[in-house]
């Protein structure tokens, strides 16, 4: 059980300071166009597709009895999702700079929606952290097997986005781990959907990974840190490296 409540207000100020950066300036006829395979921007537009939505959890989160919850973590879930729309924004940047196309649905995405849309506020924030280990790793993969350019900082600064944004969805479920029944329930629940994610990544997104020579073996070992380290955090063991959580954001 966790000993206190996370201070939503800390939260708030953190997404709120973040909220005005400016947007990337990514140009087609960049010379990174040559060593970038064109699978890369279709797998980009997946992820774009998928930074897009969310709203609906505003709604829930303002009208949910649960514990733990006030309108400090109402405003912050808010913040939150306006943060993964710029993501969007920027990846549609991405997207066209490669000269790839934007597209409006695919079976990855819907899967998440339909994940989503399923029951109650607990089960649609573990979706939402599952797919905040997704693109963390991702992001932070292709990064890695580009060559410098706006392109990968872009990258590099999403992913650091979510690694935040894993601290805050795990700070909402260490709220509501209140009996050992609810922890074997999240445990149950959260191994369950990352094979899951794992395997629709693994689907969707094997031709980017294979082009950009990143082998499944890395992607797994990388997930399986962020999977287990964010499971840690939620059950309140003692092991917690990551995620990272604001430390110094006052209201």
């Amino acid at each position: 059980m966790a000993e206190q409540n996370p201070s939503w207000a800390q939260w708030r100020a953190y997404f709120a300071a973040r909220r005005n950066r400016p947007g990337a300036r990514l140009l087609a006829d960049e010379p990174l166009l040559a060593s970038v395979p064109a699978s890369v921007a279709r797998s980009l537009a997946v992820f774009q597709l998928g930074e897009s939505g969310g709203g609906s959890v505003i709604e829930q989160a303002r009208h949910s009895r649960l514990a733990a919850l006030d309108a400090d973590y109402t405003e912050a879930i808010a913040l939150f999702v306006a943060e993964e729309h710029r993501h969007a924004e920027l990846l549609a940047c991405c997207v066209r700079a490669l000269r790839g196309r934007l597209i409006e649905k695919n079976w990855t995405a819907r899967l998440f929606v339909f994940g989503r849309r399923l029951i109650g506020l607990r089960l649609k924030i573990i979706v939402l952290l599952a797919a905040e280990v997704v693109g963390l790793c991702y992001y932070q993969l292709l990064a890695a097997g580009l060559p410098d350019s706006e392109l990968k900082t872009v990258l590099r600064e999403i992913a650091a986005d979510e690694k935040a944004h894993l601290g805050f969805h795990c700070d909402f479920l260490r709220a509501q781990m209140r009996t050992n029944a609810h922890r074997r329930l999240f445990m149950l629940t959260w191994r369950m959907l990352m094979l899951a994610a794992a395997l629709v990544v693994a689907i969707d997104h094997h031709g980017a990974l294979r082009d950009l020579g990143i082998p499944l073996t890395r992607v797994w070992r990388r997930w399986s840190v962020y999977s287990r380290t964010a499971e840690a955090r939620i059950l309140d063991q003692k092991e917690r490296p990551e995620p990272s959580a604001p430390t110094e954001c006052t209201a």
